[in-house]
């Protein structure tokens, strides 16, 4: 398979609402920080999972901002930002959310990190579809 990877550009048509887009590295994510996200979201990402090229961008996409969130949290927070451990919830005043995230997810070694971000979870219910296929049962008989 081979699948086109998404661009700066469709990055940032697709999540037109999510960033402040610009060139002030202080306020704004740069094209440089969207370029690095999708690098490192090619590194992770596996096509062979994605049943066709719509999904895997969305897949990819997902992924790189995940990554760029990352990114951002670590470099802003500093030495800090590298200790963001597994979320249960947030809450903001009256408003709270609450993440319901399987144990099996929280505990596989590769899954977890995906847990961290909106954008990583929104990736694993991309991608759990595709890992799990259908399950069929055909009545027969086994021989002795």
């Amino acid at each position: 398979m081979a699948y086109n990877n998404p661009t700066v550009t469709d990055f940032q048509t697709y999540f037109f609402r999510d960033f402040p887009y610009g060139s002030d590295i202080t306020t704004s994510v740069t094209p440089q920080d969207i370029a690095n996200a999708l690098v490192q979201a090619g590194v992770a990402i596996n096509p062979c999972l994605f049943a066709n090229q719509g999904t895997y961008t969305l897949g990819y996409e997902y992924l790189a901002a995940h990554y760029l969130v990352q990114n951002l949290r670590a470099s802003s927070q500093g030495i800090n930002g590298q200790f963001d451990w597994l979320h249960a919830g947030k809450g903001v005043g009256a408003v709270n959310e609450s993440f319901t995230i399987p144990q099996r997810i929280q505990d596989h070694v590769l899954w977890s990190m995906y847990t961290k971000t909106n954008y990583g979870m929104m990736y694993l219910q991309l991608l759990m579809p595709q890992l799990c296929g259908q399950v069929m049962s055909v009545q027969g008989t086994t021989r002795a």
